[in-house]
């Protein structure tokens, strides 16, 4: 749930490649997550509508995560030229890249003009394909393109087709008046269940989409609370495999526990909501309480050792009651995990090594 515009990234950016070793300032990572996290408390208690408690309780009773996640036909897309997000094509390849644009479900949450927007990067028809869905977290921008770019050159030249999930509030989802990220979450904790759920759900449409197509195998990769999304989508989607950073695996760690957001807890509490109904709502859509229907020897999770979002304690119960999935650790925080570059290495290593155990 971290906010960060895009002045915080670049200070961000310069700061930690400037830092000849970044495990001995990590107070100065901790503060950078503790700084998004108020600037999204901030914004949310800024225009402060927390919704009726009473409508909240008959929700979170009457709640289905199969219902509220599942996917619907997006149908035919329109096609947009790629823009800002063009990529360099693989040796000795012509790379096809282009921007879907799909009515969605969640429009009547965010806005009337929001579409599902997914960006294919592939080399030739997506039937027969390798796909792997990649869904990144709040605050993904043209400046995260910098980062984000060095995972999809190993994707993209190990030759799968590569399809980018925007969520709400993000590059081609922002409504006028708003900057990246700006919205996504507000006080009302009833649409923000609604909007982890329909994003999910959005997750699955694309998995759905690229089935219709005839892509033959689909894997995943998933950053912070787009992981969430993902970890969720995998109780009913069988990926091949995923891979997931920094995740968020427990909503109430973030939402109701989390120090940045305990003025916004003690307000919505005052305002006559259940603490009990809350911790239930966020429960049930936490990675946390949900199997996957992919193994864990097929997941690996990028761990950042000062995430301010997910603690050590909640990955520690998370692999636990999950079959201890794969884990890679770096001294980097929650804001600053894209600047590790073993990171990319490593992920390299582990598509590989998948590559070879289904040979």
């Amino acid at each position: 749930m971290e906010k960060m515009n895009d002045n915080k990234f670049l200070l961000i950016v310069f700061l930690s490649a400037s830092l000849a070793a970044l495990s001995s300032c990590a107070a100065f990572q901790k503060y950078l997550d503790t700084s998004g996290m108020e600037a999204s408390y901030e914004s949310i208690i800024k225009d402060y509508h927390p919704g009726n408690p009473v409508d909240f309780f008959r929700f979170v009773e009457n709640f289905s995560l199969s219902q509220w996640t599942a996917p619907f036909d997006p149908g035919s897309p329109e096609e947009k030229p790629i823009g800002d997000w063009k990529l360099e094509s693989p040796k000795g390849a012509t790379l096809i890249q282009e921007k879907l644009f799909f009515p969605t479900p969640a429009a009547a949450l965010t806005h009337s003009e929001d579409k599902l927007v997914l960006y294919v990067y592939r080399q030739d028809e997506i039937k027969g394909s390798r796909a792997l869905l990649f869904v990144p977290g709040n605050g993904v921008s043209n400046l995260a393109l910098i980062f984000l770019k060095k995972y999809f050159r190993e994707i993209l030249t190990r030759g799968y087709t590569l399809v980018l999930y925007v969520p709400p509030y993000h590059l081609d989802r922002i409504p006028a008046g708003k900057e990246g990220g700006d919205g996504f979450f507000t006080a009302d904790s009833l649409r923000n269940v609604r909007m982890i759920a329909a994003c999910t759900s959005e997750v699955r449409a694309a998995v759905s989409y690229l089935k219709s197509l005839g892509a033959v195998d689909i894997s995943a990769w998933g950053g912070s609370m787009g992981a969430s999304f993902l970890l969720l989508s995998a109780k009913y989607e069988s990926y091949s495999h995923i891979t997931v950073m920094i995740p968020v695996l427990d909503w109430n760690s973030v939402l109701m526990d989390n120090p940045e957001m305990r003025g916004l807890k003690d307000r919505v509490l005052a305002d006559g909501f259940s603490e009990k109904t809350l911790r239930q709502a966020y429960g049930m859509i936490s990675p946390m309480n949900h199997k996957t229907l992919t193994p864990p020897d097929r997941i690996l999770i990028l761990y950042a050792r000062y995430d301010q979002l997910t603690s050590v304690s909640v990955l520690d119960a998370y692999r636990k009651s999950h079959g201890n999935p794969g884990l890679q650790i770096y001294d980097r925080s929650h804001a600053t995990i894209l600047t590790a570059s073993a990171i990319y290495d490593d992920y390299a290593l582990q598509l590989d090594e998948w590559d070879k155990s289904v040979r």
